[in-house]
């Protein structure tokens, strides 16, 4: 995930800086740092970035704003657990 991926799913989500830096267990000025910077992101921040987006999708009815690699592990899952 890039940093223009991020404020792209961000503003997807409809989340402020603010909103997102707090699911994600950062302070706002972590979080500007974050997407003001031209560094790859943590891994540790792509994956809360990740999860929160699961979570909008499931509350927003759009499976669309999780990233295609967290769908395909939900669907995996989702699988496994009805035993397909």
């Amino acid at each position: 995930m890039t940093i223009n991926e991020l404020i792209e799913l961000r503003k997807a989500m409809g989340l402020t800086q603010s909103e997102l830096a707090k699911l994600i267990g950062l302070g706002l000025r972590a979080y500007q740092e974050i997407e003001g910077t031209d560094r790859d992101l943590k891994l540790r921040h792509i994956q809360a970035v990740e999860r929160v987006a699961l979570r909008e999708a499931v509350k927003q009815g759009n499976p669309m704003l999780a990233p295609e690699s967290v769908r395909r592990d939900a669907l995996d899952l989702s699988r496994l657990i009805r035993g397909d």
